[in-house]
């Protein structure tokens, strides 16, 4: 199959249900929301005295497993929603939301798991030369071995143990699609970068306050558009990624 094939079918379902762009609004509100109720007492414990206490560690966990929380919750109703477009549904945001909560133990111990592997992996920064290379080697390597574990638990009720295992078995399978599938979704956002700055710089060559305002106003339209629609169609992609990839597992003979 070709690299370029599924990301066109995924852009043409958002194309066909264009409400599902509702739930990467509601992901950036509800990150808004608990960002700012996590920041004040961050900011206290940190004003407090120079060099962090055990409080300040024991908060800025907690603080990174409930953003993490919030955001695992959000795609995991994205998901759902996709898995529901993809059987001939409609798009229910409500429905949605609630099939997801049903897993929130899971969604939970799987957002504790990401968090510790995040915070781990930012220890590795602390080695000299190698200590970047190395983050960055585990952090791609996590990504990938889990990319469609987050599905699995969503659409066959897989818990979270079961659901790792059978991502990272199905990497070897769906290792080119996720590394140019990813690339070719990000490509507009790329673009609308680029068209963003030369609007920009198009505002402030005109020696006009309002041209800069428009030429900046231009810029993060675009750019915020070009990161909805790349949020949407990940989504989108990583469903149909995973329901392809199990269904063609499912299919093989047993050895």
């Amino acid at each position: 199959m070709s690299t370029v094939q599924p990301v066109r079918a995924s852009f043409g379902v958002l194309r066909q249900n264009r409400r599902l762009l509702v739930f990467p609004l509601v992901t950036a509100a509800a990150l808004a929301l608990t960002t700012a109720g996590v920041a004040v007492p961050l900011y206290l414990l940190h004003g407090s005295g120079p060099s962090p206490s055990a409080s300040e560690a024991v908060a800025m966990g907690v603080s990174y497993l409930a953003l993490g929380f919030v955001v695992t919750c959000c795609n995991a109703a994205m998901i759902c929603a996709v898995h529901d477009v993809l059987r001939g549904e409609p798009v229910r945001f409500g429905a949605s939301c609630r099939r997801a909560m049903r897993y929130w133990r899971a969604l939970l111990i799987w957002s504790l798991l990401s968090t510790t592997v995040l915070l781990l992996v930012r220890q590795l920064e602390r080695l000299p030369v190698v200590g970047p290379v190395l983050r960055e080697l585990f952090s791609a390597g996590w990504e990938l071995a889990t990319y469609l574990a987050l599905p699995a638990m969503m659409v066959d009720g897989l818990g979270v143990l079961e659901a790792t295992r059978r991502s990272a078995r199905l990497v070897r399978e769906t290792f080119t699609r996720q590394v140019f599938g990813s690339l070719w979704i990000a490509l507009p956002l790329v673009v609308s970068v680029i068209a963003g700055f030369i609007a920009f710089m198009i505002g402030v060559e005109s020696d006009d306050a309002r041209g800069a305002l428009a030429g900046g106003l231009v810029a993060l339209l675009l750019l915020m558009s070009a990161v909805l629609v790349g949020t949407t169609v990940s989504g989108i992609f990583r469903t149909m990624l995973y329901r392809d990839s199990s269904s063609a597992a499912s299919r093989q003979p047993a050895h």
